[in-house]
């Protein structure tokens, strides 16, 4: 069997290169951001994603969601304070509750998923 010659090692470099380039393209599906889907869609996603595991048990003193009494003070402050307290943290939350990669709308959407879970009848 014969060896690879130089020459036709140097071909492989742009098939090597191709290959590489487009393992580096478009990140996969579950990458993408959630605010691509409708709004109550990427609220439910971010909030399953990044929220869930703090807002569903009260860890850290998250009011819990579902619970309209812990709501309801975050409620009536409006939804730029809770924006605001989203991307700024507060005590036992870290900003934007740890998903440094959300963006505002996407905050918002998962705020919104959780105040329509919370309020009172």
């Amino acid at each position: 069997m014969k060896a690879f010659t130089l020459p036709s090692r140097l071909a492989l470099v742009p098939v090597i290169l191709a290959a590489l380039l487009a393992a580096c393209g478009e990140a996969p599906e579950s990458d993408r951001p959630v605010a691509e889907a409708a709004p109550e869609v990427a609220g439910e996603q971010t909030y399953r994603r990044f929220c869930f595991s703090c807002h569903a048990s009260g860890a850290a003193g998250a009011p819990r969601t579902g619970n309209a009494q812990a709501w309801a003070p975050r409620i009536a402050q409006g939804m730029d304070v809770m924006l605001r307290h989203t991307i700024d943290g507060m005590p036992g939350m870290p900003p934007r509750g740890m998903c440094t990669r959300c963006d505002d709308d996407e905050l918002r959407a998962a705020i919104a998923y959780m105040v329509e879970r919370s309020q009172s009848d």
